[in-house]
């Protein structure tokens, strides 16, 4: 009889503790493998600053890149502390790096990478998943990133309104000293 009830209370113990190990191993960290283009833009972890003409004569930017998310995202903050602060994130997404753009203009546009492997990086707003209300609405539509060297880059946003062009913003961004 003991016996029986050992046997049986261990094959209820297996039968409760079986699916919470495998369940557990779900959750462990394995080795993750990103786009070359990630691992690029992983090399802007920091602090930079810069100037640009965001309509109202030209202006000090502050910016900052951090990876985030067990090193599966980076965060980019322009005009950090500024009342027009605006947040991107990068992410590899089946094997190809994307973004979304967290705007002042309150959305919140997903753009795809569209040179992958090239020395400047284009990102397109995606034709299957703009993340928009309407193409239509005022949004940036294409983020261009022209690097010169670890230190110096300029990024060019274009913006676009009722489903057209109307202007470009020129970032140029250089590491901080400090």
């Amino acid at each position: 009889m003991k016996r029986l009830m050992s046997l049986t209370l261990i094959t209820l113990l297996g039968l409760v503790l079986g699916p919470l190990a495998a369940h557990s191993g779900e959750h462990q960290m394995g080795a993750v493998t990103h786009s070359k283009d990630f691992e690029r833009m992983k090399e802007l972890a920091g602090v930079w600053e810069g100037k640009a003409d965001m309509g109202k004569g030209m202006e000090t930017i502050k910016a900052t890149y951090e990876l985030t998310s067990a090193g599966n995202a980076i965060v980019e903050r322009l005009f950090v502390g500024q009342p027009h602060e605006m947040v991107t994130v990068y992410y590899d997404f089946n094997g190809k790096l994307v973004m979304t753009h967290y705007c002042s203009l309150g959305n919140q546009p997903h753009m795809e990478l569209m040179n992958p492997g090239d020395k400047d990086m284009t990102f397109i707003l995606s034709e299957k998943s703009p993340n928009l209300s309407s193409v239509r609405e005022t949004h940036m539509h294409a983020l261009k990133f022209s690097f010169d060297n670890k230190d110096s880059f300029s990024q060019t946003w274009t913006l676009y309104e009722k489903g057209e062009k109307k202007s470009d913003v020129l970032i140029k961004l250089a590491r901080s000293k400090s």
